[in-house]
């Protein structure tokens, strides 16, 4: 076998695996959502399972950046948030084509030179390189194979078991299997493989794929135990993100919300239908919850003049007096300053509920998980107060722990995330589970969301479809209330039940049921198998280095 990575000098061979590689990157951007062909993710691997599979070696070169203006045509509206963005959106460009190397790198060393069926180590290679970009410098899974298939419940309902993981390893995993079954990599396949294994191992995969489908069927229909009924709110903005206008925009968007609620509360009288809940997003305004340690005055921080005590109180004031004359419990997200340490206080990106027969303020959830470069700045505290990152990116704090939010009469408990947090499936499920442990299980999952900051680009659809795997991977209904997105109300098996318009401001009503599932198998065996194909992978990268070494 020649050495992996060497360009092969072949201009013809290597124009084929040069076209099969783009080809295959091709259909995995155009599968995903927005754009309906999700039926092209399975020509993914099929393609790719070809390159892996020529005997001749392949230019990594080409495939990093091929994979380079895959992302850029995937995440531009990252670039949009300011124009100091550009430079790091290259840079998480930069980072993120690594991945497609690896995954390639570790593949044709697991299928030339250990002798595996590609049928078995394409899956576990993409898996294992997935679960690393899910984890390394923070994550970021936006753009995960498996999110062509959100709108497609019959075939992500597996996620239950393995997570969004093993949907990805379906995907790979029976297109390697056709790749098999059509017995064509470039030319011909390695020696070893004979006829009768390819067809065997694209048996093995239509037997998994109808597999799948059958337990697609069996979690979608029948009937659950339907422990209660909520009637929410979800409400939709439409403000864009202006940071040379800050003062215009909030006050905007805290208009917008304040008559949508209005609107959600009419539409209920009249329908003759109580609201529940109404649910508003991400800081959806200049509107700061003031929390001082026990032996601290207001008084040691009035030379803070950034943050009048006196004026953000009387906002605050005047929202809750706002709910109670609305009638209905309202979750809001809002942005609450801790004053542990003059001069200089923490600000927390939060959620609270506001309920209207009490006032109670203690059932706040803090966000625990922050956008690098948008919600904090690596090792902050060593670069120098002048440095222009530093005057650009605000600094938030970091949440504690997960809150459980009871609703009153109800008997349930929410779990609320914000933002970012909703693509991290780990993050999901540590919430669930440490509130158990409390006795605390929450019964509905809620996010609020800011996604003007993507400019009604792909990544809002990309965000939606995150949802739809949590509400699966957790089996709980999922409510989510976003700003220049789509806010929507997703049932437990994944289903969206209600969504808001595109640029649409909205109110988005629907009822929630909170099932009697049973525990998913996910909650029990977590993450552990995407860390063994991860650690697989590096196995297989730490061998194939050590050889072309030597």
């Amino acid at each position: 076998m020649k050495r992996i990575g060497v360009t092969e000098k072949n201009n013809r061979l290597f124009s084929k695996v040069n076209f099969l590689f783009i080809a295959g990157a091709f259909c995995y951007w155009v599968s995903l959502p927005p754009s309906g062909f999700w039926f092209l993710v399975f020509l993914v691997p099929v393609f790719w399972t070809f390159v892996i599979e020529h005997p001749q070696s392949i230019c990594f070169r080409t495939i990093y950046f091929g994979t380079f203006f895959f992302w850029i045509a995937s995440i531009w509206g990252v670039a949009c948030t300011h124009p100091s963005a550009l430079l790091g959106w290259l840079a998480l460009i930069a980072y993120l084509s690594i991945y497609w190397s690896l995954f390639f790198y570790a593949s044709r060393i697991a299928v030339g030179r250990f002798k595996i069926p590609a049928v078995w180590a394409v899956p576990v290679c993409w898996i294992g390189c997935d679960y690393l970009r899910n984890h390394l410098l923070g994550g970021f899974p936006f753009c995960s194979l498996e999110r062509a298939l959100y709108r497609q419940p019959l075939l992500i309902q597996i996620a239950d078991l393995g997570g969004g993981y093993l949907v990805g390893g379906m995907i790979m995993l029976v297109g390697a299997g056709l790749a098999s079954g059509l017995g064509a990599g470039l030319g011909s396949w390695r020696s070893h493989e004979k006829s009768v294994h390819r067809y065997v191992w694209c048996f093995c995969a239509g037997l998994i794929f109808v597999a799948t489908l059958g337990y697609g069927f069996f979690q979608t229909s029948g009937s659950r135990i339907n422990k209660s009924t909520l009637t929410v709110a979800a409400l939709q903005g439409n403000i864009p993100i202006r940071d040379n206008d800050y003062k215009e925009r909030t006050r905007k968007m805290l208009k917008q919300f304040i008559d949508l609620t209005k609107i959600a509360a009419q539409n209920a009288q009249t329908e003759k239908q109580p609201l529940d809940l109404i649910v508003v997003p991400e800081t959806m305004g200049p509107i700061l919850l003031l929390k001082y340690r026990p032996d601290l005055k207001p008084a040691e921080f009035d030379n803070w003049t950034d943050y009048r005590v006196d004026y953000w109180e009387d906002r605050f004031e005047q929202l809750r007096t706002f709910v109670q004359k609305l009638g209905v419990p309202i979750l809001v997200g809002l942005s609450t300053l801790e004053f542990e340490n003059p001069p200089k206080p923490k600000e927390l990106n939060s959620a609270m509920l506001i309920d209207p027969k009490n006032n109670r303020t203690e059932y706040r959830y803090d966000k625990t998980r922050l956008v690098m470069f948008g919600e904090y700045l690596p090792f902050s505290e060593y670069l120098p107060e002048n440095f222009f990152l530093k005057k650009i990116c605000p600094e938030y704090g970091y949440g504690r722990k997960p809150v459980a939010i009871p609703l009153n009469g109800k008997r349930l408990f929410l779990s609320v995330n914000i933002c970012y947090e909703s693509i991290l499936p780990h993050v999901i499920r540590h919430q669930i589970l440490t509130l158990k442990k409390q006795g605390k299980e929450p019964a509905i999952l809620v996010n609020m969301s800011n996604d003007a900051w993507f400019f009604f680009s792909k990544q809002i659809d990309q965000h939606l479809a995150t949802h739809v795997f949590r509400a699966v991977e957790n089996r709980r209904p999922y409510i989510t209330a976003t700003n220049a997105g789509f806010s929507a109300i997703i049932d437990s098996r994944g289903k969206i039940q209600k969504i808001g318009k595109r640029h649409e401001a909205e109110v988005v009503v629907g009822s929630v049921s909170a099932m009697d599932y049973k525990t998913p198998v996910y909650h029990y065996i977590g993450d552990i198998p995407p860390i063994a194909c991860m650690l697989g992978v590096g196995t297989l990268i730490f061998i194939g280095r050590h050889k072309n070494g030597n």
